[in-house]
């Protein structure tokens, strides 16, 4: 009886681990080698090419990967944004795994998350399906691409959840990115995307635009394919600068002191601001703070947009006397940094309104300055300067600069921006 027992618990203990041993042969790959993982998906990832058509001689290159079975191609906006600008000069192409060329046509882009889907030649293509998986911190990531024209390569790295300090959401990688891994997918232990490479930070950080973005941009391309890109562009930074303008300029600004004057502070989590403060043997103190976006939005290699910058500047006279001390304020009002893009082919000459103001017990010299966007109706960049002229021997100089903004939004934040400054007398 005992020796009985012993043998039906021994098939019991054989049958289980048999059905272990099943389910880990049928399951997908989990606990994979950096090394599987690779040889498994390497087919799905593609290198695109932007040809100058002149010299046929490659221009840009980056990364891609088949989203389908149809060959639709992802990548970055900015890997084939030379030929959004001028398609007249520049042809994309993909080679795959295997060596072949083909000619891809750009069926559509998402400029905000630097995101654009192609479509090749190619149909019934191994395809990488796109995650829906929630993802936690610590999670093995690969990261394929092609980095530095050397040939297909994968990176392992963490995830590290979402960026909280831009404007537009990242993925925060741990994991060397490299020139030319741009529009390379990011991918879990089944082969799932859950980013796509768009830039890196050094020091082996990386950062990926979700895959919800993407997700998102494959079902607009189902209904629609847009053909004016130019205007596609225009559109969605207009529909994003007032997003983010309008909750701004619904809100109350956080405010700090500088001298006797209260100040815009960090307006938002995506906006990083630093101070410094020197005489270096001037006759005049100055004490500086200075905020802006982290990330723009990426146009072309002369273009940038989506910022927001405002620098406050305040002076105090130590041995000018009055004269001298009214001269140094008005050449920096004169001369402000906005660092704003520029260049007589994207942009209109920048026209400007003078003015003085009454905010708050403060009398303001104000210069409000628009430039328009030539390829993109209605968009502008502005510069706000606006210096105190209260005291003989104390002032207080603040520049705001916002790109990409339509003229109602520019007006609309500039009168709120204006209205969280004040002046204690003293």
């Amino acid at each position: 009886m005992l020796l009985s027992k012993r043998l039906v618990l021994s098939n019991l203990l054989i049958i289980k681990l048999m059905c272990m041993a099943l389910l880990l042969l049928n399951s997908p790959l989990t606990h994979a080698t950096t090394e599987e993982v690779f040889k498994q998906y390497q087919d799905r990832l593609l290198q695109i090419r932007i040809i100058d058509k002149s010299t046929n001689s490659k221009s840009t290159i980056g990364s891609g990967f088949f989203i389908d079975d149809k060959g639709t191609i992802a990548t970055n906006y900015h890997v084939i944004s030379k030929h959004v600008f001028k398609p007249e000069q520049y042809r994309i192409e993909y080679i795959t795994q295997a060596g072949a060329i083909h000619p891809a046509e750009l069926i559509h882009i998402d400029v905000i998350h630097d995101l654009a889907l192609l479509n090749g030649d190619a149909i019934d293509t191994p395809f990488l399906e796109v995650s829906d998986r929630t993802l936690n911190k610590g999670m093995r990531i690969y990261t394929l691409g092609n980095p530095l024209d050397l040939g297909m390569t994968i990176v392992e790295g963490t995830y590290n959840g979402l960026t909280k300090d831009t404007m537009h959401e990242r993925i925060l990688l741990s994991g060397a990115l490299n020139s030319g891994m741009s529009g390379g997918p990011s991918v879990i232990e089944d082969g799932s995307v859950i980013g796509v490479n768009v830039a890196t930070a050094g020091n082996s950080i990386g950062f990926l635009v979700p895959q919800k973005f993407l997700a998102v941009l494959a079902k607009e391309v189902q209904n629609e394919k847009p053909k004016d890109f130019m205007k596609v562009i225009q559109q969605q930074l207009l529909s994003n600068q007032s997003r983010y303008l309008d909750k701004l300029s619904n809100s109350t600004f956080p405010t700090k002191t500088l001298g006797n004057y209260t100040v815009p502070a960090k307006i938002a989590g995506y906006i990083n601001c630093w101070g410094d403060s020197k005489q270096d043997n001037e006759p005049y103190r100055k004490s500086n703070s200075y905020c802006a976006t982290k990330n723009d939005i990426y146009l072309n290699n002369y273009l940038n947009t989506g910022t927001i910058r405002y620098n406050h500047q305040y002076f105090e006279d130590v041995e000018m006397g009055k004269f001298r001390f009214a001269r140094l304020i008005q050449t920096y009002f004169a001369n402000p940094s906005s660092s704003l893009s520029s260049g007589k082919e994207n942009f209109t000459e920048y026209n400007c309104k003078v003015d003085y103001v009454t905010q708050n017990d403060m009398l303001l010299k104000t210069a409000f300055c628009l430039k328009e966007y030539k390829k993109f109706p209605g968009l502008y960049d502005m510069v706000l300067i606006s210096a105190t002229l209260n005291e003989n021997d104390k002032a207080l100089i603040s520049t705001l600069a916002l790109a990409g903004v339509s003229y109602e939004n520019a007006i609309k934040f500039s009168k709120h921006y204006l209205g969280s400054f004040a002046w204690k007398r003293p």
